[in-house]
């Protein structure tokens, strides 16, 4: 009995500890495959948060070179906010990280992109501080685009590393299932071979309820991953987010998606993509989603050779920018198309555009008239179908120009344009004069057009115009007021907003700087004409009594001479009387200069080159320059060497080219110096030098010394500063060139060329 008991409860015990065995064998298996699967679904979180940080870096980098182009407020607080976003995604990445590799490629991310934004906020506070685009350019495209690179290099590497990760944990979980069946298949049957007789039912039930508990672990942890990846790329700003299956049916419609098509999701959820596209471009979309869906690329730029196009629930077509990934799961495609409507950043580029073409129209006259004209014709090219220009002229206000889109509103334009204006009374600028704030009106109201005229007259005009929107926007500068812009739109039925506001202002902006240099340099014109009509009344009013000052000292000089005036106040007087001659002689060749520098101005100088000895020429000019020299206890020299041919010149003007230099060189040498003349042929030009034992002149102001009236020492009254500028005219009158060399204690040499006289 006790040996059928043992034999009994042997034949139950064994099967049970076998069955027993085989199921911690089972569980060990089913534990592995669900650390396998746990670590492929980490994995996966890592890879999409290395995405979403890929794809934040890629919006920040936009918006940073949109804040640079245009800045503006709502901008701003977009890239504030996107930065934050970058920051709490890279911070969540650090926080999961496992990886020291990892850890090490994340680091160096957020260290390339801090050097990023500390340039993009330096280029940014510089672009606030009114520094000009053109100025900044090439820091942006190479110290900021160059640390753009590196930070996308850095970032490219984090997501090969992430996606290789991702596969290996992939790969892992793969070979975990396999060796979990070949353990099923070995010790299920094993089992049920031994327990066939007592326990077949249970041994099916056990197998199927292990087969379904890992199929659903294993549908949970695939469909965390793919919860994960959704997630936090939704969450990373309103842009479309839309997935779709390998049928190009669409699975995921975000709430990005639905503010940009204008859908709701429950509309298009089961539908194909090509209701977002329009007509022309479904087919070659199509195609490119295939190659896509079966190619190696993991994600990829849509539109990369023309532009993309999206259609709205309306009908209506925008430009768009999207990126495309793929993600497969159970060897399906899972594609996800990323999309951002860009219109209001192509209508800004346009508008910059736009802006840059009026500044260089708006430059190219220096006539306000014209300048007004060209500002109203810019403006009904695309901002208006009417544009009147207003200008304050003192106390009153004219309409310089109106202009208009439609062909055949001439003889209404010519009616308005002559309409008279009364200050006191209402028109279309007077608020934007009067307060000299722009204004903008979205709907012109009839009472708003009737608060606007003067007269019934006026009102009638007004009315003609058919009126829907309008603007208006002040012209001034710092000094007051210039006038006023005011856009109509009539027959387009435009409806006018902000944005267009804050275009019109910049282009009003152009168009007050425009008027401005143009009336700068009317008065500049008259500034001169008048100075010219001066100089012409100082040479011909002053030389005449100066003439007779001279004339009447030659005279007493003689008379004095002639009483035998040879004591000490005959010598008294004598002195007085060259000290009147010599004062009169300088103020003569004052005149004489100031007449030289008009005519250069207004390129009136005028030579009469003919062949001159040269040697000839630097007798003369030592000579004329000897009794200075004596006066100032100063060497005279002269250095040739052989024979040197004539030059073609004016001697009159080239003798006077040399008392201006030697005369300055004498008067900056001290007594007991050197000053020197010479001349050599050079290039096929005579080039002649004037040399000084002077004090130098400081390498910072060498390039000002042929400047009119610089003088480097403020103090010395021997001269107006005139001199060295009528010696440069002189010899470029001549077709020369000339130039100084100098060093501080040993002295200055001033060269100058004149063509040599043909043979």
């Amino acid at each position: 009995m006790h040996r059928l008991l043992s034999t009994s409860t042997a034949r139950v015990l064994v099967p049970v500890v076998i069955a027993v065995g085989a199921l911690l064998v089972v569980l060990r298996v089913v534990k592995h495959e669900q650390d396998a699967l746990r670590r492929y679904a980490f994995a996966t979180e890592q890879a999409l948060a290395a995405e979403r940080l890929n794809a934040e870096s890629q919006h920040l980098g936009r918006l940073i070179r949109g804040e640079l182009l245009s800045p503006n407020v709502q901008m701003a607080e977009t890239l504030d906010a996107s930065l934050v976003q970058f920051d709490q995604t890279l911070r969540r990445l650090l926080g999961t990280s496992q990886s020291p590799v990892e850890r090490a490629l994340l680091e160096e991310s957020g260290r390339a992109e801090a050097r990023v934004r500390a340039l993009a906020l330096e280029l940014m506070e510089q672009r606030q501080r009114g520094v000009p685009l053109e100025q900044l350019l090439p820091r942006i495209t190479g110290e900021l685009q160059a640390g753009r690179e590196v930070l996308d290099g850095h970032i490219q590497e984090l997501l090969r590393y992430e996606r290789g990760e991702m596969d290996a944990a992939q790969h892992r979980a793969r070979e975990v299932m396999k060796s979990a069946v070949r353990v099923y298949l070995l010790a299920i049957p094993f089992a049920m071979a031994i327990l066939v007789a007592q326990t077949v039912f249970t041994l099916r039930e056990f197998r199927r309820r292990h087969t379904a508990q890992a199929e659903a672990e294993r549908n949970a942890a695939e469909r965390a991953a793919s919860e994960a990846r959704f997630a936090g790329i939704v969450a990373i700003a309103a842009d479309a987010i839309i997935s779709m299956d390998e049928a190009q049916r669409i699975t995921i419609f975000n709430s990005g998606a639905e503010a940009i098509f204008g859908y709701g999701a429950s509309e298009v959820l089961g539908q194909p993509l090509d209701m977002l596209l329009p007509e022309r471009f479904r087919a070659h979309h199509r195609q490119f989603i295939q190659g896509f869906a079966v190619g190696s690329e993991e994600s990829r730029g849509m539109g990369e050779r023309r532009l993309l196009f999206g259609l709205r629930k309306t009908g209506e077509e925008f430009p768009a920018e999207a990126a495309i990934s793929k993600l497969e799961l159970d060897g399906k495609p899972i594609l996800t198309v990323i999309l951002r409507d860009v219109s209001a950043q192509k209508r800004v580029e346009e508008e910059q555009r736009f802006l840059v073409r009026a500044g260089e129209m708006l430059s190219s006259s220096l006539e306000s008239e014209r300048t007004l004209s060209s500002v109203a014709q810019l403006a009904v090219q695309s901002l208006a179908d009417w544009c009147f220009v207003y200008l304050v002229e003192g106390k009153q206000v004219r309409r310089a120009e109106v202009a208009h889109r439609q062909p055949g509103k001439q003889e209404l334009a010519a009616a308005i344009l002559g309409f008279p204006l009364d200050m006191d009374q209402p028109f279309l600028a007077r608020e934007v004069l009067v307060c000299q704030e722009p204004l903008v009106l979205p709907r012109v109201t009839p009472e708003q057009l009737t608060s606007m005229s003067q007269s019934a007259g006026h009102l009638e005009l007004l009315r003609r115009l058919e009126p829907r929107s309008l603007m208006g926007v002040p012209l001034g500068t710092k000094e007051g007021m210039l006038g006023a812009l005011v856009f109509i739109a009539s027959e387009s039925g435009r409806s006018y907003t902000q944005a267009d506001l804050e275009f019109a202002q910049g282009l009003g902006r152009l168009a007050s700087l425009a008027v401005e240099n143009a009336r700068l340099y009317q008065a500049a014109c008259r500034a001169t004409r008048a100075r010219d009509d001066v100089l012409g009344i100082v040479a011909h009013d002053l030389r005449s009594p100066l003439n007779s000052i001279v004339l009447g000292t030659h005279s007493l000089q003689r008379r004095l001479r002639a009483r035998g005036g040879e004591g000490a106040a005959g010598g008294g007087d004598e002195e007085v009387l060259a000290m009147i001659v010599s004062s009169a002689r300088r103020m003569n060749r004052l005149i004489d200069d100031l007449l030289d520098v008009a005519r250069m101005e207004a390129g009136q100088l005028s030579i009469n080159p003919s062949p001159q000895p040269t040697e000839t020429l630097l007798h003369a000019a030592l000579e004329a320059a000897r009794p200075q020299a004596q006066a100032g206890q100063v060497h005279l020299g002269l250095e040739v060497r052989g024979a040197l041919p004539s030059v073609l010149a004016d001697r009159d003007r080239l003798l006077q080219l040399f008392s201006n230099l030697l005369g300055n060189a004498l008067k900056f040498t001290p007594p007991g110096g050197q000053v020197s003349v010479g001349a050599g042929v050079q290039e096929g030009q005579l080039r002649f030098f004037v040399r000084d034992t002077g004090p130098g002149i400081a390498p910072e102001t060498l390039t000002r010394v042929f400047e009119r009236f610089w003088q480097g020492d403020r103090k010395d009254r021997r001269g107006a500063g005139l001199g060295l500028s009528i010696a440069r005219g002189l010899v470029e009158a001549h077709g020369g060139k000339i130039w100084v060399e100098s060093e501080l204690g040993r002295g200055s040499t001033f060269f100058f060329t004149v063509p040599v006289a043909s043979a």
